[in-house]
Formats: C-alpha cells, sequence, structure tokens
C-alpha cells in the first residue's frame, strides 16, 4: 500500500511540476521586468489538489532542475534566471503552494463552509489571492528593486499593479475549478497520502 501511495504521489509531483514548466511558458510581455504568466495558477492548482507537502516538493523540484541549467522557465535556465528580476517570485512559489495547500485542506474539512457553495467559493477566492497571489509579491517586489535599482513606488507599479486584475481572474479560475472538482480532489489526496502524512485528516465524503 505504501509502495502505491510512493509510485502515485511521485505521478502527480511530476505532473503538477510539469503544469508549471507549461504555465510558465504561456507569457505576455508586459514593461521589460516581469511578464504576465500562468505561474500563479498552476501554483494555486498544485497546493489545492496535492496538498502543502507534495505541492511544495514539486515546485522545488522544478527550481532546482532550473539551476542545473535546464530551461524550464519560460524557456530560460540557470542561477542567471532564479536570481534574475523575477528571481523572488519563483522562491515565493514553493511557500505560497505550501500554504494554498494548507489554507485548502482546512476549508474542506469545515463541513458548515463547504455545504454552501457560494460561501465556499468566496472563502476558496480568498485564500488563493492571499496565499497564490499576493504572497508572492512580499518577496517579489523586494528583490525587483534589488536588481533593478527601482525604488519601491517604480518597482511597485513595475511588478506588482499591473498583474493584479489578471491574478483576480486567475483565483477566479482556481476556485471554480478546485470547488467543482472536490470529490475527485479529496480521493487524489486520500490516494497519495499515507495516513499521517501531510497532518491529513481530510475525510473522502463530498
Amino acid at each position: 500500500m505504501r509502495t502505491s501511495s510512493s509510485i502515485r504521489s511521485t505521478v502527480f509531483i511530476a505532473l503538477f511540476a510539469a503544469l508549471f514548466i507549461v504555465m510558465s511558458a504561456i507569457q505576455i510581455k508586459v514593461g521589460s521586468y516581469v511578464p504576465i504568466t500562468l505561474q500563479t495558477l498552476a501554483v494555486t492548482l498544485a497546493g489545492a489538489i496535492l496538498g502543502p507537502r507534495k505541492s511544495f516538493i514539486s515546485l522545488v523540484i522544478v527550481i532546482a532542475l532550473t539551476a542545473t541549467g535546464l530551461p524550464l522557465l519560460s524557456g530560460r535556465g540557470g542561477l542567471e534566471t532564479l536570481t534574475g528580476h523575477t528571481g523572488g517570485f519563483i522562491f515565493a512559489f514553493p511557500f505560497c503552494a505550501l500554504l494554498v495547500g494548507f489554507a485548502t485542506q482546512a476549508l474542506f474539512r469545515s463541513e458548515a463552509l463547504m455545504r454552501n457553495r457560494i460561501v465556499a467559493f468566496i472563502a476558496l477566492f480568498i485564500v488563493f489571492e492571499l496565499f497564490g497571489s499576493f504572497l508572492a509579491y512580499v518577496p517579489g517586489v523586494p528583490w525587483l528593486m534589488h536588481v533593478t535599482g527601482l525604488d519601491f513606488g517604480k518597482a511597485m507599479a513595475a511588478g506588482c499593479y499591473p498583474y493584479l486584475p489578471g491574478d483576480a481572474i486567475k483565483s477566479i479560475v482556481a476556485a471554480v475549478i478546485v470547488l467543482s472538482l472536490k470529490p475527485y480532489i479529496l480521493r487524489i489526496q486520500s490516494s497519495i497520502l499515507p495516513s499521517k502524512d501531510d497532518n491529513n485528516p481530510i475525510h473522502t465524503t463530498a
């Protein structure tokens, strides 16, 4: 049973690492520093579906492989990619997924909250906005300031403000997906997590 769970865990970790890589390649250039991508959507879905620990591992693997020079992030790789303009965001993503995972599991445990789909949708949207998007700006903007020499206001204009509407849209999409797939997500998590793994007391009833 443990071997089967480990194999499934490895497969899902690899799948979401691949999803993050693919969504990194989908980008729209905005200004000179930070492109619009679907990375935060991939991060949010990884956290919500895989749970905290395995989503964290999935994204750390991508970062580690990128550090070796593999062109996994928008066709670029190497330490210069990880320490460039978007380095603060990249290193924040595993922690974003971690917190999304913990928060989503907590929401799923609340039967009263999840019984009302509108309330559940709003709660998931807030979690995804806070931990899947806003959290990445905490290290992302200061790192952009460090690399470029921009002051805080210009760094926010270059690396935060233009992306907020897109972040909201991606959080809405993620909330719709996660709420719609909740029964399947619970089954996935129960199949890849040993009974005491990831502090996982989630029941698998829809």
